[in-house]
């Protein structure tokens, strides 16, 4: 029986290691097609066994960066090695959604991120790093890729309901590629629907754009997944300082040298502090109430490709600049005063110089997994999208008008109120008893996020804790009132 055509694919030519323990060869990325095909792409991988701290995690994110250029060049030799037909006005069963992937990866995805090279040339910016759009269009093409795995040799009329469930059924059975369970020791986590919905919805985007260019003359509909449960977790107040606190006193772990002649091998904590750039990136996503990805891109200046703050008009453009608007709305939004002096200052003083969150000076990607650890620390569960909750939540609970609410926040009132609503200050009230809410002060005196709009709360929260506080102790608990009495008698 003849093998399967298994199809061009990634292989990583394991490194080796030379005789004093040292890396003789790196690890190397390779293109392997059928007929002996075996072609290296230039991008390598570094071993993480033995590492710890920083260095463990400089190598991961240089593993993660280079597979990335490597699903890349991937994708560019299957498009070199197959041309799709551009016939125009041909039927779904004429047409391989490997073909639909290919045109719309190149054609779109390829493009732009061209486009926001040449702009970023001509505006003379040098990234030392692989800018944000590379590393983006890296992942999509190789969600992209993982579609063409499933779908080879079908076409457009075998995308209906029943395939679309077989493919989440196969994705959900599978491990994501990004897990390494070798190195950390921990249980790889397998792909969920929602992360099969988010491919699917690559593929309904590029059906979709392959027949807007007239190519398909019947429309095929992509099924996908049911949404997961929208998550309405969000920090309170005093979760908030906690956080902050933590990402602020986080210290980094380091190994003492093994020639050190009294510590070698032993475990210390080191003067770097790993977190302090995430107090930023929380501070602005309270405040704001902006998504992740905005935040970790915005730039001091108007770059393409990029997010920025107006630090002279106190203004945060959260639309990338030369991008178009999309359904995930990003108006501008005025910085709270509070806030735009602590930027300010961080300007001024170099702890931010281009963008407002960086790491060693260079501009942050994500900040998903030091914002997990930072969670972890503090006792929390979440995400960072969880800042864009407790903005929403805490401008309600301050009585906020919900389309004030809304346009700064950049979602409609409708979503506001179905999500948030429950949380508004005079949310059913005169319902429940007759209970009406103390009115707040006027937004002229002090903004939304001014302790005069929780002070009562934090002073019960503060007396209870100090009750708590005396009776643990066993102490009688003494005021003014009490004292009077006590002479008085």
């Amino acid at each position: 029986m003849p093998r399967r055509n298994s199809g061009p694919r990634l292989w990583l030519r394991p490194g080796e290691v030379a005789k004093d323990g040292g890396t003789e060869r790196l690890a190397q990325w390779h293109i392997k097609d059928d007929g002996g095909v075996r072609k290296p792409v230039g991008c390598f991988a570094r071993d993480v066994r033995g590492l710890k701290g920083a260095a463990k995690g400089e190598a991961l994110a240089f593993n993660e960066a280079e597979e990335a250029k490597a699903a890349q060049a991937l994708a560019a030799y299957i498009t070199a090695k197959h041309t799709p037909s551009v016939q125009k006005g041909r039927g779904a069963g004429e047409i391989l959604v490997v073909d639909v992937l290919l045109m719309w990866g190149e054609r779109v995805v390829q493009k732009k991120v061209e486009d926001l090279r040449a702009e970023d040339a001509k505006a003379g910016i040098a990234h030392e790093k692989p800018a944000i759009y590379e590393a983006r269009a890296g992942r999509c093409m190789a969600r992209l890729l993982q579609l063409g795995e499933w779908w080879q040799g079908k076409t457009l009329a075998d995308v209906d309901g029943d395939s679309c469930d077989a493919y989440v059924a196969w994705r959900c059975g599978q491990a994501w590629k990004s897990a390494r369970p070798e190195d950390t020791g921990n249980e790889a986590r397998t792909v969920s629907p929602q992360g099969a919905r988010r491919e699917l919805e690559d593929m309904r985007a590029a059906i979709n754009w392959h027949r807007g260019r007239g190519y398909c003359r019947e429309i095929v509909e992509v099924a996908l997944p049911v949404k997961g449960k929208r998550k309405e977790n969000h920090l309170e107040r005093p979760e908030a300082a906690r956080l902050l606190l933590g990402m602020w006193r986080k210290r980094a772990v380091m190994t003492v040298r093994k020639d050190s002649p009294t510590r070698a091998g032993q475990v210390v904590l080191s003067r770097k502090r790993p977190h302090r750039h995430l107090c930023r990136f929380t501070l602005l996503g309270i405040y704001t109430g902006t998504r992740a990805g905005a935040i970790a891109t915005a730039a001091f200046d108007p770059i393409p490709g990029r997010s920025w703050l107006d630090l002279d008009t106190g203004m945060f453009h959260r639309l990338a600049v030369g991008q178009a608007a999309t359904n995930k709305r990003q108006p501008p939004v005025r910085i709270p005063d509070r806030l735009l002096a602590h930027i300010r200052r961080w300007k001024r003083l170099g702890v931010s110089r281009d963008y407002v969150v960086e790491y060693n000076g260079q501009p942050v990607e994500q900040v998903n997994k030091g914002f997990g650890v930072a969670l972890a620390d503090a006792g929390l569960k979440g995400t960072p999208h969880m800042l864009r909750h407790t903005c929403a939540t805490w401008l309600l609970q301050r009585g906020l008008k919900s389309w004030d609410a809304a346009n700064y926040l950049g979602m409609s009132e409708k979503i506001l109120l179905e999500v948030y609503g429950h949380w508004a200050a005079d949310y059913q009230a005169g319902i429940a008893g007759g209970r009406k809410k103390r009115l707040l002060p006027p937004p002229e005196l002090h903004d939304a996020f001014s302790i005069h709009y929780h002070r009562d709360k934090d002073l019960r929260i503060a007396a209870a804790n100090r009750d708590a506080r005396l009776t643990r102790l066993g102490l009688v608990h003494r005021s003014l009132a009490t004292v009077a009495k006590a002479k008085a008698a």
